[in-house]
């Protein structure tokens, strides 16, 4: 009888290995798994085991840079608000151009926003004042007015450079509050070498002639506080109604010792109303985020004996700065025409001229 070694143990587990790796197909997942497990008699089950290669692996594609494209700040109304209930109509998405580029968008002050500037006037100012209006010195003579010229009878400069300030505050999406001041003084005169225009006039208790030194000063205050209703606003185009209420305040002073009295003052203030409408467009939107658009505005004074217009055309460019804040230059030309007409004064005054504007919206 022979004995057996361990050899021929290991040489028979070998062949069993290899005949169960070789033959066997192996399942392809665990469900497959556990069929076989549970029915190891189904040939059907047995011949739905696939045998499952191993996927190559992809291989890396370059992919090239891509080029950054700079995207101006819009304004908040350009995104459509959220849906639900809302007790207006809500503003619609503005629109993008079909064939690309960048949209144009109007920056505007939004809620609870500021927009404040500072406006230089290059002016030319004129204006004539009778006072009184009517004077015995002048009686049976044809021809001859008691009426005279800011610049040619009291020497007042006719070219002076003047400043305006403005405040607006956005309470509502299409309503804000507005306040504006222009004041000024101005001074000029006559020696006794400067005949002028030689013109005899009277001023108050004075009657001046050709050749009589005298000093002029004119200070002059221009005031406006009103509304700003935003009638029809979009993306690109903001029509605006505004009301306000004027108050202006003059004041004459001459000082001619050879008349016979010193000084002479003439004050007058008054309180009128002033209504119109304003229209912005805008032209062009750059890469940058900058916007060219178009400044118009033009009202109408009246009430309390005044008569008067004040007219803006002007040109804008306006960047962003971030977080919803903008800053724009402008410029133009400017025209304000005030008639004062009662029966014993008549003051006219008239300031026109090119002018640049530089503000903030924040």
């Amino acid at each position: 009888m022979l004995r057996r070694t361990p050899s021929t143990l290991l040489v028979c587990l070998v062949l069993f290995l290899s005949t169960v790796l070789i033959n066997t197909a192996w399942p392809a997942d665990p469900q497959e798994a556990l069929d076989v497990l549970l029915k190891p008699n189904d040939t059907g089950a047995s011949a739905q085991v696939k045998r499952h290669k191993a996927k190559p692996r992809p291989g890396y594609v370059a992919v090239p840079p891509q080029v950054p494209v700079v995207v101006p700040y819009p304004p908040p109304h350009a995104y459509p608000p959220p849906g639900g209930i809302t007790k207006v109509k809500p503003l619609a998405a503005c629109p993008v151009p079909p064939y690309g580029g960048m949209p144009c968008l109007l920056p505007q002050p939004m809620p609870r926003q500021w927009d404040m500037s500072v406006q230089f006037i290059f002016a030319r100012t004129r204006g004539t004042i009778a006072w009184p209006r009517n004077s015995w010195w002048y009686y049976g003579y044809s021809g001859w007015s008691n009426e005279a010229d800011l610049n040619d009878a009291l020497g007042l400069p006719a070219h002076w450079t003047l400043w305006q300030f403005t405040a607006r505050y956005q309470f509502q999406p299409n309503w804000g509050m507005r306040y504006s001041i222009l004041p000024f003084e101005i001074s000029g005169g006559r020696g006794w070498w400067d005949y002028g225009s030689w013109n005899w006039f009277v001023f108050g208790p004075l009657y001046v002639t050709p050749g009589q030194p005298y000093n002029a000063k004119w200070q002059h205050q221009y005031h406006r506080l009103g509304l700003v209703y935003d009638a029809i606003k979009t993306c690109s185009t903001v029509l605006s109604v505004f009301a306000d209420w004027v108050h202006t305040e003059d004041q004459v002073s001459l000082n001619c010792i050879s008349c016979g009295w010193s000084t002479a003052i003439f004050s007058k203030g008054g309180d009128s109303a002033i209504a119109g409408l304003e229209f912005q467009q805008c032209i062009k939107t750059a890469p940058n985020g900058g916007t060219f658009s178009c400044d118009y505005k033009a009202g109408v004074i009246f009430f309390d004996d005044v008569q008067g217009w004040d007219i803006q055309i002007g040109m804008k460019y306006t960047i962003p700065l971030g977080c919803g804040r903008w800053g724009y230059a402008k410029g133009g030309y400017r025209f304000i025409d005030i008639k004062k007409s009662q029966p014993d004064i008549l003051f006219n005054n008239a300031i026109e001229g090119g002018f640049g504007e530089f503000g903030f919206i924040f």
